[in-house]
């Protein structure tokens, strides 16, 4: 009996061991699928040069949220501009650049207390909150030293994921230098967030993701292929011990 027992015991870790395997792959592709979607969001707001969106009546707008303000007086029917006194409704639209609008959707997921998180950085970073930590400014030094387009790793339990955003005309606009970013730009960030090279590798897309790996994802994992190695593993125990 004990012999039986100390067998399951020994053909159980290449079993669990290769369960790992399966699950950490698996929160790799997920990761993968999340910086697709980011990247199309950026995509998406770099075609149109940025996305202006509509201040609602009584809003207080951050500085930090906008790169532009557009006001836009409201015409007659005739579509002649009505005199300043006479204007009964004056339309503020602010400019948001790929990165704010990919910002917010972050924040977004952040405040919501989602599993799987995401955020935009760079070690030329304009706004401290978007500053690397750790993992991010290891995952930039190598992905720049491999020429490589990610890098992921296991970190204090979890799943942690960088994907290489690498510098397009539309970053060019903002971060290339101080001198040729917009007026708002310069008025926010005076010093910092400059010096993007076109083509380079100048931030990351990072993405997290809980480990959650237990019981029931070992039980996922546990297919035919798994239950193969196990028994694989149990006959050589098995053979090990009778020559014991």
């Amino acid at each position: 009996m004990k012999r039986l027992l100390l067998l399951l015991v020994i053909a159980s870790f290449p079993a669990i061991f290769f369960a790992k395997s399966i699950y950490s792959n698996e929160q790799v592709q997920q990761a993968r699928t999340v910086a697709n979607m980011v990247e199309m969001i950026g995509k998406w707001a770099a075609q149109y040069k940025g996305i202006w969106i509509k201040e609602a009546k009584g809003e207080v707008v951050d500085l930090n949220s906008h790169l532009d303000t557009l006001a836009v007086n409201l015409v007659n029917q005739d579509n002649s501009l009505t005199d300043q006194e006479s204007v009964q409704e004056t339309l503020n639209f602010h400019l948001k650049n790929p990165a704010l609008v990919q910002r917010e959707i972050s924040d977004l997921m952040k405040n919501d207390n989602a599993k799987t998180s995401f955020r935009i950085t760079s070690d030329k970073y304009m706004n401290p909150k978007n500053s690397p930590n750790s993992f991010e400014r290891k995952a930039i030094e190598t992905m720049r030293e491999n020429k490589s387009s990610e890098y992921f790793e296991e970190r204090n339990g979890k799943m942690l994921y960088a994907r290489a955003l690498v510098a397009t005309e539309a970053c060019m606009r903002c971060h290339e230098s101080a001198q040729k970013a917009p007026a708002a730009v310069q008025a926010l960030y005076p010093k910092q967030g400059y010096g993007y090279q076109l083509g380079q590798v100048e931030g990351i897309i990072s993405v997290q993701i809980p480990d959650a790996f237990g019981p029931k994802t070992l039980l996922a994992a546990f297919d035919w292929l798994s239950a193969a190695i196990a028994a694989i593993a149990l006959v050589l125990a098995a053979m090990v011990l009778r020559k014991n």
